[in-house]
């Protein structure tokens, strides 16, 4: 490219970046002129959450309706990093193992009372008991304490890099309860008191009809501009309500007649018609879920690995996933990697992974080496989520072509999150698992999930992992960690899934990028 060329392009360029910046701007102050309070926005959920605790649970509904309500030391940004939220700042010491954390001061709970150091030991000693995240991080915590009103002193065993995502990690997340409500309800006990800090406060759930909050006017936001999960929230509603409709093609119906303003994981064969409608538009989420069947190997059949090594080698996920995406290849992506490629630093491509691999030959012997006789593989799932339902059905079709005996039991949602603590009740369950921002964080790695990962190789290398904080070597026991959970079979992953989702053209405001939906700094125009 000669001097001259070079130059008109990089004015080409700056030009075009500076219209962008300007329309984003434009748009922008828009926007802002635009921002209007009041109204009610309804959002159409699969089903039930199983509680609105987040301590007590990884399920999506309860994280998203949670996040409202409650408000951690950290959440994540835009680029799902930690930032701060009811911490001001934080603080460690030279050798790694001491973290202070200052807190904002004058922010009210929901009930009056202002948060102080009190409440985030309590509420951080009942998440460590309780969640499984908790549960990480706190198996090298030798002290939380007070130090003052507005600080609080976390002490570590030995370094571990992830003491900042898990705080910040939304699922299952590190919520800041008054220390009266985390006493009340220890770990072993469901909160049923939902008092948090957030933009909006709980006002009543009516089971089959809907959860209601409204806005908090005693909200303290941050004064950051708005960011992911964090900085500035705004409440513009009056009220979210969020209604269980638990068929997807009603939720697409209700989308279309204006009933609801938001709807979360409907059919892929509905984006035609949303694309079409005068009062929805098609959202397409591309950081969502990977599909994966848990399998029990706690107690029963699945505690073989040679049985769950034939199944991972019987499946042909692209027959699955065409069926699971409704037959639309722009909404599901295969691959190995237990990270996806938006989460840049774990997103692998190890060669020679046994995924999916079609070898149903190869499937019937090692069911053969396993002294499998025709046993009944009882898989758990739910139509709420028709991806999950779809994917019990296809691989029950693949499997018995392998002679296995399957049988699939379908549940609500919320009844299939209570049962899969229960080992007692199933071999295996279709579900979704979302991106794991350190894979420390991973559900399916973890002892205490269901499905009970507990071998000793891949509980060695996480360990390793929660303590070594050189990036390079965490990437080695990374790779050596996803080459063991396909030899040992920890689940099965089928693919990435990218969820449909429609909001109503009169609701404003929406930040995309997440991976599941915040109506705080949302609007409706209705």
């Amino acid at each position: 490219m000669t001097p001259r060329r070079q130059w008109l392009h990089l004015f080409t360029s700056l030009t075009a970046v500076a219209l962008t910046a300007g329309t984003f701007v434009a748009l922008a102050a828009t926007d802002a002129a635009a921002q209007k309070r009041g109204g009610i926005i309804r959002v159409g959920m699969q089903g039930e959450p199983p509680t609105l605790d987040p301590h007590w649970t990884t399920a999506v509904n309860t994280e998203v309706i949670g996040g409202h309500i409650f408000e951690g030391l950290f959440t994540l940004d835009d680029s799902n990093q930690p930032i701060p939220m009811l911490a001001e700042s934080h603080t460690v010491s030279r050798d790694g193992l001491v973290y202070t954390f200052k807190l904002r001061q004058g922010v009210p709970f929901h009930n009056g009372k202002e948060l102080v150091a009190d409440d985030v030991v309590a509420s951080l000693g009942r998440w460590g008991k309780q969640s499984i995240y908790g549960k990480d991080l706190f198996s090298q915590v030798t002290l939380l304490k007070a130090l003052d009103k507005y600080t609080v002193e976390l002490t570590l065993k030995e370094r571990t890099p992830v003491v900042l995502m898990n705080l910040a990690q939304p699922s299952s997340f590190a919520a800041i309860y008054p220390k009266e409500i985390a006493e009340k309800f220890p770990p072993a006990t469901k909160v049923t008191e939902f008092i948090g800090t957030g933009p909006y406060r709980f006002v009543e759930w009516k089971p089959d009809q809907h959860v209601r909050v409204a806005r908090f006017d005693g909200y303290k936001p941050r004064a950051e501009k708005a960011n992911g999960y964090g900085g500035a929230k705004q409440a513009y509603a009056d009220e979210i309500r969020w209604v269980p409709v638990p068929d997807v093609a009603s939720r697409v119906a209700q989308m279309e007649t204006g009933e609801l303003d938001y709807a979360d994981d409907l059919s892929a064969d509905a984006y035609e018609r949303l694309l079409a409608s005068p009062t929805a538009r098609p959202v397409i989420g591309k950081l969502y879920l990977w599909i994966i069947m848990v399998l029990n190997k706690k107690e029963g059949i699945m505690t073989n690995q040679k049985v769950r090594q034939a199944m991972q080698a019987a499946l042909d996920m692209e027959s699955v996933m065409k069926v699971a995406a409704g037959g639309r290849s722009e909404f599901y992506r295969l691959g190995s990697s237990l990270a996806p490629p938006e989460v840049v630093a774990w997103h692998t491509n190890l060669p020679g992974l046994p995924y999916n691999i079609k070898d149903k030959a190869r499937a019937k012997a090692l069911l053969q080496e396993a002294g499998y006789k025709g046993e009944p593989i009882r898989v758990l799932t739910s139509q709420e989520y028709k991806w999950m339902y779809d994917t019990a059905i296809v691989t029950k079709q693949q499997l018995e072509e392998i002679g296995m005996n399957v049988e699939v039991i379908v549940v609500d949602y919320a009844t299939l999150i209570q049962r899969r603590n229960n080992p007692t009740t199933w071999d295996a369950l279709t579900t979704g698992q979302g991106p794991a921002f350190d894979p420390t964080m991973l559900p399916s790695l973890n002892c205490n999930w269901p499905g009970w990962t507990c071998d000793e190789e891949i509980q060695k290398v996480k360990s390793e992992m929660l303590r070594e904080v050189d990036p390079k070597k965490r990437t080695a026991l990374w790779e050596r960690q996803t080459r063991l959970y396909y030899e040992k079979v920890a689940g099965i992953r089928y693919a990435d899934i990218f969820v449909l989702r429609a909001a109503a053209k009169s609701l404003k405001g929406l930040n995309e990028r997440q991976q599941f939906a915040r109506f705080y700094n949302v609007w409706t125009e209705k």
